[in-house]
């Protein structure tokens, strides 16, 4: 059975207390009571440093999870528990709708007496901010059918470096750094490939302006080839016109030399009639 609000206040003005310190007005709900961030916690690092250390939050101070980062939060509160009772923690759900995830573990045995750790897991590709004493985790009891008889409960947790034996990386984010990594390789091979084609198409274009230049050139020698000979033509038609004038001068003066023999052989005739008539 679920413990209710009125149950858990109960148990918590007990001595020893079921959480400590107890906060009713803020944290405590109707079946759960609210566990706020505390003044240790640790984040994993990409570069995997070791030794690694927990680092301490004020009462001022925030925690920043990166993107895709897993960050381990030793609540404020000591929970107590009695042999009848067990617990467990659950994520709220503010901080689910932000992208972040709260690894599953074991539900607390009890007689468990000590602080929780919590694992966050940020999903988002944004970094997330966690005040210290701000509610982070829901916690859950549930009173056993009846009380256990053994003493093998959970190990108690005082401190966060204590729990942790090696440092931890998100494989999320030695993907994201793979990722990056790659699109950085990839807009760099990008940028290669765009000033090659911008040198094949410098040095194809090279060629073709040497044979536009020929062929501009070759245009003009036979522009010039066509100027001469449109000038050698010329040249013969002005001949051609004088040689026409003189042919028709000759002509003319032919003409002259033809009419001018018939009046001279004209007067050659008449005087022989003359004299032949006499001669009778």
């Amino acid at each position: 059975m679920i413990l209710n609000d009125a149950e858990i206040k109960s148990l918590s003005n007990k001595s020893p207390g079921l959480i400590f310190p107890f906060d009713e007005k803020n944290n405590l709900r109707l079946s759960s009571y609210d566990l706020t961030v505390g003044d240790e916690y640790y984040i994993g690092q990409s570069d995997g440093a070791f030794p690694f250390e927990t680092q301490m939050l004020r009462a001022s101070q925030s925690i920043t999870i990166p993107p895709h980062a897993v960050c381990f939060i030793l609540t404020a509160e000591n929970i107590h528990l009695p042999r009848n009772v067990t617990a467990r923690v659950s994520l709220r759900m503010t901080h689910i709708y932000a992208g972040m995830v709260l690894t599953s573990q074991p539900p607390f045995d009890p007689t468990y007496n000590g602080k929780v750790v919590v694992m966050l897991h940020n999903l988002s590709s944004a970094p997330y901010h966690l005040k210290c004493g701000e509610r982070v985790a829901t916690i859950e009891f549930t009173r056993l059918t009846a009380a256990s008889i053994g003493n093998r409960a959970h190990r108690s947790v005082g401190s966060l470096e204590a729990q942790l034996s090696k440092p931890l990386v998100s494989s999320l984010t030695e993907i994201a750094n793979v990722s990056k990594a790659v699109q950085e390789k990839l807009t760099w091979l990008s940028g290669q490939m765009l000033v090659f084609a911008a040198l094949v198409v410098a040095v194809l274009a090279v060629p073709g302006f040497f044979s536009y230049s020929s062929l501009l050139d070759r245009i003009g020698e036979q522009r010039d080839q066509i100027k001469d000979m449109n000038k050698t033509l010329a040249d013969y038609k002005l001949e051609f016109e004088k040689n026409n004038t003189t042919t028709i001068e000759l002509k003319q003066q032919l003409a002259a030399l033809q009419s001018s023999k018939s009046t001279a052989e004209s007067n050659v005739v008449a005087p022989q009639v003359s004299i032949k008539g006499r001669r009778q």
